[in-house]
């Protein structure tokens, strides 16, 4: 059994788009809900074959509750019979197919998707995927589907989980929409990183502000359509 797994808080604007999508791969999926104080809660019980366990109230120490949301989640899906996880983020959408899982975990490649001059339509409503973004070459390689008895959270802001076992990047691709939703939420992003994130994150996200409209990506490089990306690897920058 493949059970999706995302921690959240305040998604209500896209949280039924995600689940739509995670459902499209995934048995069952199950979120961690972390303190929200809109109905990203509600919306989510309203969808068959998901879970909600709602969280402790919202702490600051943001590099630790990350990790060990994602922990408790992992924990909650063995328990529930998973064989695999997939965690997405939820302004995370995957294009293709999964692997055909013959390895403990595999790496997906993630890229940013940006709002630009001519790119920057609002999203409110519908299918994310529709929405017309330009992104950076800058691929991220994250392990975002593995084994559940071999996969396990530790440490302090850690995406991934670490993996007993041979570790594969797949020909997976990732567009990552949390730096292009709308400029209002480019701001409330750089906020969260500059309040509750310590150096570099502090400065980076800081440095920023006012800066949601872009004619490259964050770090000065060309912008392309992802089909573009999806076509000609040499575009990509590993980071």
């Amino acid at each position: 059994m493949l059970i999706g797994l995302s921690r959240v808080r305040n998604e209500s604007l896209i949280i039924e788009d995600t689940l739509r999508h995670m459902l499209g791969y995934c048995d069952n999926v199950i979120i961690y809900d972390d303190d929200s104080d809109d109905d990203t809660v509600e919306k989510c019980l309203s969808v068959n074959r998901v879970t909600v366990l709602k969280g402790t109230p919202w702490s600051l120490n943001r590099q630790l509750e990350e990790t060990r949301h994602r922990a408790i989640l992992l924990d909650f899906a063995k328990e529930a019979g998973a064989e695999w996880c997939l965690y997405m983020d939820a302004d995370e959408r995957l294009i293709g197919g999964l692997p055909d899982m013959t390895h403990d975990a595999y790496r997906f490649q993630l890229f940013d998707g940006y709002m630009t001059p001519d790119h920057r339509l609002e999203y409110t409503s519908g299918h994310l995927q529709d929405l017309p973004r330009l992104y950076g070459p800058e691929r991220r390689d994250i392990t975002m589907l593995f084994r559940a008895d071999k996969s396990r959270y530790l440490g302090l802001d850690q995406r991934e989980p670490v993996v007993e076992g041979h570790v594969e990047r797949a020909q997976v691709f990732v567009q990552h929409f949390g730096k292009c939703l709308s400029v209002d939420h480019w701001e409330e992003t750089c906020d969260y990183y500059a309040t509750f994130f310590p150096e570099p994150y502090r400065s980076k996200w800081e440095g920023r502000k006012g800066k949601a409209i872009h004619t490259a990506s964050d770090f000065g490089r060309p912008l392309y359509g992802f089909g573009e990306l999806l076509a000609d690897s040499r575009l990509h920058v590993r980071i």
